[in-house]
């Protein structure tokens, strides 16, 4: 798994927040298209109860890439919210 061990290695950078894991989720299936990997994290009471929404008070999602993909991920995020 040599490419674990070099993600390892490198400095993941959080962006955000996200208004709401959905919008998470929607940068992450780009993120996931172009091969760039991500992980997602949700901060606020939606976390604790499973709820899912954008309008939920405190709901918050960060997104961590690679510190090489930092400035694409944030071309894909406002690409993404401009559109909301």
């Amino acid at each position: 798994m040599t490419i674990k061990n070099n993600l390892d290695k490198e400095t993941w950078k959080k962006i955000g927040p996200l208004p709401g894991i959905l919008y998470a989720e929607m940068v992450a299936e780009v993120l996931k298209d172009e091969n760039i990997p991500y992980s997602i994290v949700q901060d606020g009471i939606a976390t604790a109860y499973l709820l899912a929404g954008t309008n939920i008070t405190g709901n918050q999602a960060f997104i961590f890439v690679p510190e090489k993909f930092e400035e694409r991920t944030l071309e894909i995020i406002d690409r993404i919210i401009e559109q909301k």
